[in-house]
């Protein structure tokens, strides 16, 4: 598995430029040596991360004068900076052969796309503008010292940082992207059992039952010690954020998509501001007490001194020059391997695709493994969900259809067979559990017009689950994702009656769906051999009102006997990976005796250790092992430093 690793990719998805336009345009032309345009302002529509970007370009006569994205999709403070970054290098270096911005390859490349279009079309000289001349920095070697060099910027690496130069040391925060980045901004909030919030509300979350969910949830493969550890600290965590300008709201279970939460203890404190913001809180922290953020600036490998004792980090600066970072601790907190196709394919199979975090490629992986540090935790990768192909990125609104089949329909894999308790919908990791042990990782949701007519006379909330009914009126939100959500808005929307119909149109327009006027048409349409057979076998026990196969409860058991019929096609959602090194209780990387790896700490999804094969069943789980495993680094990479 390390050779395999070793093998970090770069994933770049390909990027198409749908179309440019000449708004205004005067004469001028090329030569082979210099560029020349026809001066005016030219537009394209290029797609990006999350759909069309459309960018202006203005030209005079021999220059490049200004980029503007008029419209765009990408993610806020992260696809748009990048852009930012992408227009600056442009603009200022009168060319196209620029870097993309790690983290935001698509949205950086889009951009790229469309200037280059425009400069076609402007009379451009394309091969110059993408001649890439070398620098005189790409072979300079620049030496540094600190005492605490933390390689990753996400959750638990800003946290650590933050955490070491609080107590005393000097700290080098590095980052791959060119903007604040990591499975932390996309998240939504942490798990404690004791934070001060908690203790006000009187809230407190029975250590045990937290304990016995991890170790349960792992199938007793877990760290009994880390666990501890983990709970016992979560909630000095949280203070901590806090304290630091990170602005979070207790909120009872079931407040995001899972439904099946409610009723469990009160774990989760929500992002207020949102993931990029709480992390570029830290950040800023970090610079302000004397620290450094170095964005653009991957980790490459390990130094180790004559001793053979780890002693630095050897990293490459934007402009290609290579630093060397002495350091007497180093902490590793790269967000696991998600982005390495490669890896991810020789672990799990090429049906798990990539995780969300398009940096995470392994590098700290290959780092502790190359100082000796025991593998662990590998096989483990946050299935979460269920997402839509890339048909649905031309979709009027996706998420419209999301809010109709994310409920308990009918679910089979691609052969057309029920593989479980639809009640999972609900359950955001056991349903992308369940979809990674089916063929492919593919999953059908299966409906009829009835059941549409349904919602659009009752609402999903009767039809289906209150989901938000439980926290109504408290005027709570939060964000993940980059976006806000508001319990009551969401609540309104679940509750009131809403015709579907034209929704379901557009999936099958554009191919997300499929629809037939009965099952046999249906089951030709997806090529499921056994749909017939298991619709026939669904609907008579709908007729006697008890799920005798997979026990679902009775008011999720919708007859499919006859109507108009839908095939609703998703893939499994792989988040990222949760593990790789292992640890112990300090954070430390150990070897395969347990033997602690002097000076070398690694935390988050670098970390093996706390989960089974599987994510852990209550809210806040992932987030809140990233940041105190990051704080507790942190501290004691601290504390090794100043004791040298």
């Amino acid at each position: 598995m390390k050779k395999i690793a070793a093998l970090v990719l770069s994933i770049v998805m390909g990027l198409s430029v749908v179309g440019c336009s000449n708004t205004n345009t005067n004469s001028g032309g090329t030569d082979s040596s210099s560029n020349t345009y026809k001066s005016g302002k030219y537009t394209a529509i290029a797609t990006g991360n999350n759909g069309d970007i459309t960018v202006e370009v203005e030209f005079n006569e021999s220059s490049i004068v200004g980029i503007s994205v008029i419209e765009s999709k990408e993610t806020e403070g992260l696809g748009d900076i990048a852009m930012d970054k992408v227009i600056s290098q442009i603009v200022d270096g009168q060319t196209l052969a620029v870097d993309v911005v790690s983290g935001a390859t698509n949205s950086s490349n889009a951009l790229l796309e469309a200037v280059e279009k425009c400069a076609t079309e402007a009379g451009g000289n394309i091969d110059v503008l993408k001649t890439k001349t070398e620098s005189e920095s790409e072979n300079k070697v620049e030496e540094i010292e600190t005492d605490v060099v933390v390689v990753g910027a996400g959750a638990s690496g800003s946290l650590a940082a933050l955490a070491a130069v609080n107590n005393g040391a000097s700290v080098i925060l590095l980052e791959k992207a060119g903007t604040v980045s990591g499975a932390g901004t996309m998240a939504g909030g942490l798990f404690a059992a004791d934070s001060n919030q908690q203790k006000e509300a009187g809230k407190e979350v029975d250590k045990e039952w937290l304990y016995e969910q991890y170790v349960k949830d792992s199938s007793y493969y877990a760290n009994s010690r880390l666990i501890t550890k983990i709970i016992d600290e979560a909630g000095k965590t949280v203070n901590y954020l806090e304290e630091n300008g990170v602005n979070l709201l207790l909120m009872d279970s079931g407040a995001g998509a899972q439904y099946a939460h409610v009723g469990m203890p009160s774990t989760i404190h929500y992002y207020q501001d949102g993931g990029s913001v709480a992390i570029q809180t830290l950040h800023d922290k970090v610079v302000d007490n004397g620290g450094q953020v170095l964005y653009e600036t991957p980790g490459e490998e390990l130094i180790f001194d004559k001793d053979n004792k780890v002693a630095g980090v050897i990293a490459k600066k934007a402009d290609g020059t290579t630093l060397k970072i002495n350091a007497k601790s180093v902490i590793l907190a790269t967000g696991g391997f998600g982005g390495n196709a490669e890896m991810m394919a020789e672990v799990f199979g090429e049906k798990a695709g990539t995780g969300l975090i398009g940096t995470a490629t392994g590098d700290g992986l290959n780092m502790a493994w190359s100082a000796g540090a025991a593998e662990e935790g590998i096989e483990v990768a946050q299935w979460f969900g269920m997402k839509y192909g890339p048909e649905a990125k031309q979709m009027e609104n996706s998420s419209k259809l999301t809010e109709l089949v994310r409920n308990p329909l009918l679910f089979v894999n691609n052969r057309g067979e029920r593989f479980c308790n639809e009640e999972e919908a609900y359950e955001s990791a056991a349903l992308g559990t369940y979809m990674y042990n089916q063929p492919d990782g593919d999953m059908y949701i299966i409906l009829n017009d009835s059941i549409i007519n349904e919602v659009a006379e009752k609402g999903l909330a009767e039809v289906f689950a209150d989901r938000w009914g439980h926290l109504y009126g408290q005027g709570l939100t939060y964000q993940e994702a980059g976006h806000v959500k508001d319990l009551d808005a969401m609540c309104e929307t679940n509750r009131t009656p809403y015709d579907y119909s034209s929704t379901i149109e557009d999936a099958v327009k554009c191919g997300v769906a499929f629809q037939a006027d009965s099952i046999e048409k249906l089951a030709e349409l997806i090529n499921a051999p056994y749909l017939v057979e298991e619709v026939n076998n669904y609907n008579e026990m709908c007729k006697n009102g008890k799920d005798t196969q997979f026990y679902k409860e009775s008011k999720y058991m919708y007859s499919l006997e006859e109507g108009t019929f839908y095939a609703v096609k998703v893939d499994l959602r792989c988040l990222g990976t949760l593990g790789g090194v292992k640890i112990n209780e300090n954070i430390q990387a150990v070897d395969e005796e347990g033997n602690p790896i002097e000076n070398l700490w690694v935390a988050g999804a670098d970390a093996g250790g706390l989960y089974g094969n599987n994510y852990v069943m209550f809210e806040g789980g992932t987030l809140g092992f990233a940041y105190t495993s990051g704080r507790l680094a942190g501290e004691n990479a601290a504390q090794n430093a100043i004791s040298k």
